[in-house]
């Protein structure tokens, strides 16, 4: 999502993650794709319906199956006279760079809040909310920057790690997920966006219809937040509906509900165009943030 090491406030030593999308590791992947046995049992030990745990259950797999690396540790609480100051989400050992690296996970959606008036002063971090806009892209860089990525230079953490026999470790994030753009009086993306990264839209119920009919869709999927991670592929009829059904589906989930819904956009191969979140008309709610 950002490039983390020019965000501002970044510690020193902090990089990405390192770890590329080889050859190899694509025929990995598609061989997984073809007998996902082993994963799905993996992820069955540990059943769960947060998004962020999801996450981390896919890339705990991924790095205890990869011949080139060794997964220490995974979610590992450092505890200080009685007190957890933080946990290390893994503690990798990478065969090739023949060096121990503390990695740092996170997934996270945002959508940029309309800005009214200038559009061109310059990108922050604070106008960038999650679903639940107690979530804010600003709050999690400190957390991650602040507290997670640097667990390691605690005492009580360089002590943990000295009697596993680590005496030194490289730092990386990998900081995933998608941001969302307002129709109009949009923010620019924020500091340090990745480039490379895809700007999708976020809409409210009342802009739904004219959103839809601009799009070369053939129907449109709501998608569970457990489906957020990858982009959708919809073949059972009953998870596609047309238009005019999403337009009827929508009122009826906020009546209990005023969480934003994130929509794919289907194609005639039934596979994800876009995906575009759409929220009640009065979000975000200034009362709540």
């Amino acid at each position: 999502m950002l490039q983390i090491a020019h965000v501002t406030g970044t510690p020193a030593g902090v990089a990405p993650c390192s770890l590329q999308l080889t050859r190899d590791r694509v025929r990995w992947l598609e061989r997984l794709d073809r007998a996902p046995t082993a994963l799905l049992e993996h992820l069955s030990r540990r059943p769960t319906h947060r998004l962020g745990i999801y996450f981390e259950q896919l890339w705990h797999f991924f790095l205890q199956q990869d011949p080139g690396i060794d997964l220490v540790a995974h979610n590992l609480a450092v505890h200080d006279e009685g007190r957890t100051l933080g946990e290390f989400d893994c503690i990798y050992y990478c065969a090739e760079r023949g060096c121990h690296v503390h990695l740092e996970l996170a997934v996270k959606y945002f959508m940029g809040v309309p800005r009214i008036g200038d559009t061109t002063a310059p990108a922050n971090t604070h106008e960038w909310l999650g679903p639940d806009q107690r979530d804010r892209l600003e709050t999690k860089l400190d957390q991650l920057l602040h507290r997670q990525i640097v667990l390691g230079e605690t005492p009580a953490a360089q002590q943990l790690l000295q009697d596993m026999g680590i005496n030194a470790i490289a730092r990386e994030i990998a900081l995933k997920g998608y941001l969302f753009l307002p129709s109009s009086q949009a923010p620019p993306p924020p500091p340090a966006f990745n480039q490379a990264a895809a700007l999708n839209y976020w809409i409210t119920y009342p802009q739904l219809e004219s959103h839809c009919a601009a799009l070369n869709a053939t129907a449109f999927a709501i998608l569970p937040k457990m489906r957020w991670l990858s982009a959708a592929r919809c073949t059972a009829p009953d998870e596609r509906m047309t238009q005019r059904e999403l337009l009827t589906e929508l009122p009826r989930h906020w009546s209990t509900d005023h969480y934003p819904l994130l929509i794919a956009a289907l194609d005639a191969n039934n596979t994800e165009s876009c995906r575009f979140f759409v929220t009640p008309g009065n979000w975000p709610d200034e009362s709540e943030r």
